[in-house]
């Protein structure tokens, strides 16, 4: 049984005709938080079913809010949450980036989350969902026609958004994209004995995959031609039981481990890219079915086009707004989640890019050594680490 259907599902229309399905967890009267997803997946991940195992007790961060008395919502960004909470872009529109989130899908949402509750929401993002975040707060929209379009920053307007709400919480961000051991010089070469000295590392100072794929024209033009990376038929269908589960039960069982070691292997390949080591296969072969989400070409560009920048730049006209150049105008309360062990968002950059540069006279970093990207929404380590002090955190910013 899908475990999303005891929550109501709200669309809420964007300016440019869009609809972005949020999943509510109502707590009447509750502080009201806003959750935002990342890359390759969808609102779910934040909301994934417990699970428990003879070394770990997993429940979801968005369960626990609910829990402790807050007003749950999860957003899907457009393109994301199909089948049964698609986000749905705006008439016509094939592609889209990360400029659009900002400058549409999240204010929809928090416009509508303040006016329905009558508060100002606490928000949080992850990844991609972070970067959604930190350009909404500094008041980047986009301006222009159809030729001319472009993003650009406004100071008021970022003031104003930041009044709607009562804090944010940034996990996993990646505020430049870039990592202080690059591969790559500020003229563009490649540094051959860096990359032979450094292909062994898996710290969050290094990422050379990340780095090297980003400027391979040929994947760009592929994933063009194609239009996304359609994740989605990865996963299996909501209502429907494993493919096992009508064997005899010593198959079934043996079925069943067979999988869950399968993707604890792919799991720990996975950790490459991201540093991963403590995500349990049982977690997300709970959630699977539910969490992971097409990677659209517009998206995956505008990520590539920030790594080779070594910046958060837009990808919507020109010239470029350089979002990593305007997070002084960031002021309102924030927590700052990162580990240690992340290759994506490498520590010592998310803190001198972002976290040294936010102007909040409350700002607060909490920093786990050895947890890596993807592990705060779904690695029970996160449970019982993280998640506690998170909630915390909320306590002393309700709205």
């Amino acid at each position: 049984m899908a475990f999303v259907a005891e929550f109501p599902i709200i669309r809420i229309p964007t300016a440019d005709g869009g609809c972005v399905a949020v999943k509510r967890r109502p707590v009447p009267g509750g502080p009201p938080v806003i959750f935002v997803h990342g890359l390759a997946v969808n609102a779910d991940l934040w909301d994934l079913p417990e699970v428990s195992g003879p070394s770990f007790h997993y429940r979801s961060l968005a369960s626990l809010a609910q829990a402790a008395g807050y007003d749950v919502w999860l957003v899907n960004l457009r393109g994301h949450g199909a089948p049964h909470m698609l986000s749905e872009p705006a008439p016509g529109q094939t592609d889209w980036c990360v400029d659009h989130f900002i400058a549409y899908d999240l204010p929809a949402v928090v416009d509508h989350v303040q006016a329905a509750t009558g508060r100002r929401p606490l928000a949080i993002g992850a990844s991609m969902g972070a970067m959604t975040l930190a350009g909404f707060l500094q008041g980047a929209h986009i301006t222009g026609d159809v030729e001319t379009a472009r993003v650009v920053a406004d100071p008021a307007l970022a003031a104003r958004r930041q009044a709607q709400l009562s804090g944010a919480v940034f996990a996993e961000f990646p505020a430049a994209l870039r990592w202080p051991a690059a591969l790559y010089g500020p003229d563009g070469r490649l540094r051959w004995r860096a990359l032979l000295r450094d292909w062994w590392r898996t710290d969050g100072d290094v990422n050379h995959a990340f780095e090297l794929m980003a400027r391979w024209g040929w994947l760009q033009a592929v994933l063009t031609a194609v239009g996304e990376v359609p994740l989605t038929r990865f996963r299996g269908s909501a209502d429907r039981e494993p493919w096992y589960a009508r064997l005899p039960r010593v198959l079934a069982e043996q079925a069943e481990r067979l999988e869950r070691f399968s993707l604890q292997g792919i799991l720990r390949a996975a950790g490459t890219f991201t540093g991963a080591t403590n995500q349990r296969a049982e977690v997300l072969l709970r959630g699977r079915r539910f969490v992971l989400d097409d990677m659209k070409a517009g998206v995956l560009k505008q990520m590539a086009k920030c790594v080779r920048a070594g910046a958060f730049v837009s990808d919507t006209g020109t010239p470029d707004h350089v979002y990593s150049d305007h997070y002084d105008a960031v002021t309102l309360p924030i927590l700052v989640v990162q580990g240690g062990r992340d290759r994506i968002a490498s520590p010592a950059v998310v803190r001198s890019a972002f976290y040294e540069r936010v102007r909040s006279a409350d700002k607060e970093l909490l920093y786990d050594e050895a947890i890596a990207h993807g592990e705060i929404e779904a690695a029970p380590v996160a449970c019982e680490r993280l998640y506690p002090r998170i909630l915390s955190w909320f306590d002393r910013h309700r709205p």
